[in-house]
């Protein structure tokens, strides 16, 4: 069947299962693999605007696909796919290799098919996209660029000139046209409708290509976000409300109508019956909008599991109203650091003691688990601090018994990349750093060229040096393995082999990976899941027969 648009989700590297790639811990607290396959959450939204005004379109993730399958034909798959226009994410920057890589593919099979980029880091390097890569005809700048996207397919679809395509970057008379930005693009286009999602999957037959990430199948998550722009300012974070006002047409937060997201949410309970995660600090938002919510969601009799995240440490009047709601709930947040005055400087103003309250009140009213975020590589973090932060977080780790919640600490590495667009990538002098990397081609670059994570960082501090960066990050990983032993979160075994597999991979031995290839290197799948809770549904019974019959297909494959 021919659609309108196909929206192509590439790997973070082309060539990965041709290179021989030291991923590393890049991916370790996600749940995608190091070729970051996890396609933005924007595909649903474009998806289902798309179809709702009369659109063909499909969503058609040839990372997932790499990734599951070594023998999975990237050029013949591309090449079957009928469609007017192909649309590429480089949301996030690690995708550059891929995304121009696949463009590249898109184009020696389709000559005459337009490629349309967008996300975050497309718009950020709009000029230099054009300038450097004439495989990609057209760049959508901004975000939630629904509105836009059909403004473009019209366009192409009658022959008329393109001027009246809000933000669009293109070519013309020999330069580069920028259109302005309209406010038809809005939040009130974004709808994460995983009805429209299945039945694209069944309609096109396609429906790996449909999966959001690789291990999707096997434990499918929901997610709703609930506001558009951050309300904070964190030194790193491209998706800053500084980095939002300066590159993507926005200020302030805004936020979405509490019944659209309940909306959302309550699909997703009918469709996938799936836990659901909520993005964005419900909290934050407001008394006024949490309480609507949570009416909603209790009209709506909402039981799946929902995990929550935090930018603060949500107060035990609001976890106590947060648990009145839903019976099986989980959060995380992430402090950064365990000092207070590194913490406030790098964006995020609270203290410890407001950290460990909300921690208690959450396992006292019912938090199946709580999962806290430490980062390795900070403005004013050296070995010292690290050291610190460690410590602080086998404490956390230690509110496990007497709380009978599971705290699970995470600390992790800034990579592969400083955020274009950030506090630190705009002002590195301020902060520290030394920026090493700057063009569209310095990044394709780096992720070309490089073997090693350690060859992809795009950063070094004036605390930490690459290398640095690299031991402190096993280090920190072995000891946080080594808590969740002490502490009984994870078993003996599987945890001394994460142990000896990091050891190994530091040596460059060979070591034991997972039944996935390109999966975690230093935490187990069940550290970043906050629940395999599922309700049966139609389409989750699909799910489960789907997955039995690829397993089925391997093993007559292997006979």
């Amino acid at each position: 069947m021919k659609a309108d648009l196909t929206l192509v989700h590439p790997p973070s590297i082309y060539d990965f299962r041709k290179r021989n790639l030291k991923a590393g811990p890049i991916s370790d607290v996600v749940p995608s693999t190091p070729i970051f396959e996890m396609y933005p959450m924007g595909f649903i939204s474009l998806l289902s605007y798309l179809v709702k005004n009369g659109y063909n379109s499909r969503i058609s993730n040839v990372a997932t696909m790499m990734v599951m399958s070594r023998e999975f034909d990237v050029e013949k798959y591309l090449g079957s796919i009928e469609t007017e226009v192909f649309g590429i994410d480089l949301h996030w920057l690690p995708h550059v290799q891929g995304a121009i890589n696949v463009a590249r593919i898109i184009k020696k099979l389709h000559p005459d098919k337009p490629v349309l980029l967008g996300g975050f880091s497309a718009s950020y390097f709009s000029d230099g996209i054009m300038k450097s890569y004439p495989e990609i005809d057209y760049v959508l700048k901004g975000d939630f660029q629904e509105y836009s996207t059909m403004k473009l397919l019209d366009a192409l679809e009658v022959g008329r000139g393109l001027e009246n395509v809000p933000n669009l970057v293109y070519r013309e008379n020999g330069g580069i046209k920028k259109n302005p930005e309209s406010p038809e693009n809005s939040m009130k286009n974004v709808f994460l409708d995983y009805k429209i999602l299945m039945k694209n999957a069944i309609r096109y037959n396609d429906v790996k290509g449909h999966l959001p990430y690789a291990d999707w199948i096997n434990n499918p998550e929901a997610v709703t976000i609930i506001e558009h722009v951050c309300q904070f300012n964190c030194s790193f974070c491209g998706g800053s409300n500084f980095a939002y006002k300066n590159n993507y047409f926005g200020a302030s937060p805004i936020f979405r109508e509490p019944s659209t997201v309940a909306e959302e949410i309550e699909l997703a309970q009918e469709i996938l019956g799936s836990p659901g995660f909520i993005a964005g600090d419900i909290n934050l938002a407001g008394e006024k909008f949490y309480s609507k919510l949570f009416t909603e969601m209790r009209e709506r009799k909402i039981t799946i599991p929902i995990l929550t995240e935090y930018f603060r440490p949500p107060s035990r009047e609001y976890l106590y109203t947060l648990s009145r709601t839903f019976d099986d709930f989980a959060a995380e947040i992430s402090p950064e650091s365990s000092d207070e005055n590194i913490r406030r400087f790098n964006g995020r103003e609270y203290t410890n003691r407001e950290l460990e309250k909300s921690i208690d009140s959450a396992a006292e009213f019912g938090c199946k688990k709580f999962d806290v975020y430490f980062t390795l590589g900070l403005s004013k973090q050296g070995e010292k601090e690290l050291n610190a932060d460690i410590e602080y977080a086998k404490a956390l780790t230690l509110r496990t018994v007497p709380n009978k919640m599971p705290i699970y600490v995470f600390i992790s590495p800034l990579t592969p990349f400083i955020d274009p667009g950030s506090l630190i990538y705009e002002m590195p002098d301020k902060y520290g750093f030394h920026i090493t990397a700057s063009t569209i081609d310095d990044y394709y670059n780096l992720l070309d060229k490089g073997n090693s994570w350690t060859d992809f960082l795009n950063y070094y501090t004036d605390w930490m040096s690459v290398s640095e960066i690299e031991r402190l990050t096993y280090k920190s990983e072995i000891e946080m393995i080594q808590a969740r032993i002490d502490e009984g979160i994870i078993e003996n075994k599987p945890g001394q082999i994460i142990i000896d597999n990091i050891r190994k991979y530091m040596a460059g031995s060979d070591y034991e990976k997972d039944k996935r290839t390109y999966s975690h290197l230093s935490y187990l799948n069940i550290d970043i899941e906050w629940s395999r809770k599922h309700k049966l549904t139609r389409s989750s019974l699909l799910i489960y027969w789907y997955k039995k019959l690829k397993e089925l297909e391997k093993e007559f494959e292997k006979n």
